[in-house]
């Protein structure tokens, strides 16, 4: 019984709260109005006009089979979005502009309310399959999806914007003062000439630059276009074909700050190397710093260009000149140094090449060194280099002229003092004979050992002057020759910057 109870009283709540629920959504749902007719705007009954009764959208729009349909197309260039010269694509942003006559979307503007155009999807209707020939890339449709206007004649016109990836052959022989040319390659794919005939848009042989955005890297020097017809190996009925070719120029204003400007100041600062004196270090480590900076340059060109390319760009071939005139350079400089500090020392400078270097081309560079005034070797100079050379000797020379002056003096007095008349001096002239002639013995042994010995002073003076003008004139032999070298470089620099970058004035101008 209790039991019997307990289920009632559960009974009862649920009914209460189920009561409760339905008035709280019977307040709370809006009441709905009757059933009334929708009413269509003329827009809507035209397009629901043309869609029921347009037939199989994937044949083409005509009434004879013998008919084609005539389709124009043009190409309005928006923006150049890239130029991948590794991977030669060329990617653009464009609006396609399509133009055909449908004989199955024509009314009466009458009919509906006076309208004579009308918006309809592409999906819905027949279109060209015009493709780009020359695609490279990934993506399966490059056109976004935009709705076709169709107006009162039949007329249909289809702007879509796209974005495009061709394909582009890449010259960089000029790099970074080169030109390109482009081309994007538009037809059907597979309906042929006697089905869809293929025109420019409103006849303008061209590409539409009126809403170009300039670019920061190319300039645009022309767009033309040509139309072609072409007769596969597959197919034997003609395919016509819209060709657009778009003719590139290169701003090279960034590649002259990064590259070409500091391979110029490198160039020029290697003709320093020959003018540093043989006897400093830094002449031959210099040439080691810039032919290092020249490999980092190419380094750097090489990762903007592509690796397998036909051509060699002229200033990469700058670059490995201007290393290989380093490395020259340094190969002189080196013979240079061992001239100077070496020369012949077991001969002379050979007369021609005096002639050709002391005398030519010296007097050329303007390197004539100074000449010092000749004048002979006298014998007090002789004696006085002697004195210098060794005091001992000349000291001991002093001795024996002032001792044979005093002896001198002596035998005089006695003479006169013997021709006196009247005075008598027995065996005066006996004792000092004797005397006299070991001094003038001993003098006379003297004198020759001094005239031997400023013989050999003289001559070996004479040894040291001649050894070292043959020196100095090696040493000018080298210094000629360098400057020689450095007017060599000058020249080959200057001729191998203006063949490599003919164009860099006129590009600038």
């Amino acid at each position: 019984m209790a039991s019997l109870l307990d289920q009632f009283s559960w009974i009862r709540l649920f009914a209460v709260w189920s009561f409760i629920l339905g008035g709280v959504v019977s307040q709370e749902a809006p009441t709905l109005a009757p059933n009334l007719p929708f009413k269509l705007t003329n827009e809507k009954k035209l397009i629901q006009h043309l869609l029921n009764r347009y037939p199989v959208r994937w044949g083409r729009p005509i009434n004879n089979m013998s008919e084609k349909v005539e389709v124009k197309f043009g190409l309005n260039l928006i923006q150049i979005l890239d130029l991948d010269e590794k991977n030669q694509i060329l990617q653009t942003n464009v609006w396609n502009r399509y133009n055909w006559f449908d004989v199955h979307l024509k009314w009466d503007p009458g009919n509906f309310g006076g309208l004579d155009s009308v918006r309809l999807p592409l999906d819905k209707i027949w279109s060209p399959d015009i493709v780009l020939y020359n695609y490279a890339d990934t993506r399966l449709e490059e056109k976004r999806d935009v709705l076709a206007v169709v107006y009162a004649d039949g007329s249909v016109n289809w702007i879509p914007p796209s974005i495009y990836k061709s394909t582009c052959s890449i010259d960089i022989a000029h790099f970074p003062y080169d030109e390109q040319e482009c081309h994007m390659k538009f037809g059907s794919w597979t309906y042929d000439g006697y089905k869809v005939d293929l025109k420019f848009y409103d006849d303008y042989a061209g590409v539409d630059l009126s809403d170009y955005i300039p670019s920061n890297e190319w300039e645009i020097i022309g767009a033309p276009a040509v139309r072609n017809e072409k007769r596969y190996s597959c197919c034997p009925e003609p395919y016509p074909d819209l060709t657009f070719y778009i003719r590139l120029r290169r701003k090279g204003g960034f590649y002259n700050y990064i590259l070409v400007l500091p391979c110029v100041l490198l160039a020029s600062l290697t003709m320093v190397l020959f003018w540093l004196p043989p006897e400093s270090p830094a002449k031959v480590i210099l040439g080691m710093n810039i032919f290092v900076a020249f490999f980092l340059l190419l380094l750097l060109l090489a990762g903007m260009l592509p690796q397998a390319s036909e051509n060699i760009p002229r200033i990469g071939a700058y670059y490995c000149i201007n290393m290989i005139l380093i490395a020259t350079s340094s190969f002189l400089c080196v013979i240079v140094i061992h001239i100077y500090f070496r020369g012949d020392k077991r001969g002379r400078v050979p007369p021609w090449v005096r002639k050709v270097f002391l005398e030519c081309l010296a007097r050329f560079f303007c390197m004539l060194p100074p000449q010092p005034p000749s004048s002979p070797p006298t014998p007090n100079g002789m004696l006085a280099a002697a004195k210098k050379c060794d005091g001992e000797k000349f000291e001991k020379f002093e001795l024996l002229k002032e001792r044979f002056r005093n002896k001198r003096q002596q035998q005089q007095q006695q003479q006169i003092q013997v021709s006196k008349p009247g005075v008598s001096h027995p065996g005066i002239v006996d004792n000092m004979s004797p005397e006299l002639s070991l001094a003038f013995m001993s003098i006379e042994n003297d004198v020759k050992e001094i005239r031997d010995y400023l013989r050999h002073m003289r001559k070996r003076l004479e040894d040291t002057e001649a050894k070292n003008k043959m020196w100095n004139e090696w040493r000018q032999v080298a210094l000629v020759l360098d400057r020689t070298f450095f007017f060599f470089y000058l020249i080959a620099n200057v001729v191998s910057l203006a063949i490599m970058f003919p164009r860099a004035a006129s590009h600038t101008e």
